[in-house]
């Protein structure tokens, strides 16, 4: 399937939104680190908060010691993308337990997963939040086919608080 749309992602504040610097080097549900990354990204407004509350939390962050951030827009337009929120293409049914868990047996699945979407050929996969229960994201490996990959800034830019 072709994804075409507006996604969102938090940054730190004042980066260009397709700020890729850590994705190499970070380890996340759906990449492997230094081996591949991944633009993490989310359907909605409401989907990105809670993916860095999330991330706050996970980084047992100090909302006084936390480099301010915002959440940003993303012009999307890629193909191939696997849906794995979707009966009719998901590799695994609908209700794995594994794909919002949190422990480490969890995180090995969804990179399983991940490298096979990727061996398969496909430039991003959609997943549902573990951060925010009915959400989606958008999860986009950057070193795909060049022309099956396009990503622009959205133009819109909303700063975030430090609440934990």
């Amino acid at each position: 399937m072709k994804f075409k749309g507006e996604v969102w992602r938090h940054i730190p504040a004042g980066e260009h939104p397709l700020h890729t610097g850590y994705i190499l080097r970070s380890s996340g549900r759906w990449n492997r680190a230094g081996v591949y990354g991944c633009l993490y990204t989310a359907l909605s407004k409401e989907g990105a908060i809670a993916e860095y509350e999330k991330y706050l939390v996970r980084e047992n962050a100090i909302p006084i010691n936390v480099k301010p951030r915002e959440i940003v827009a993303v012009k999307v337009d890629i193909n191939p993308v696997l849906d794995l929120t979707s009966k009719k293409s998901s590799l695994v049914p609908l209700s794995s337990p594994f794909l919002v868990g949190d422990d480490p047996d969890d995180l090995e699945k969804c990179r399983i997963l991940a490298d096979t979407a990727r061996e398969q050929g496909y430039a991003a996969i959609i997943v549902p939040s573990a951060a925010l229960a009915g959400e989606k994201n958008l999860v986009i490996y950057i070193d795909g086919v060049a022309g099956n990959i396009q990503l622009d800034d959205g133009g819109k830019r909303l700063p975030l608080s430090k609440k934990k």
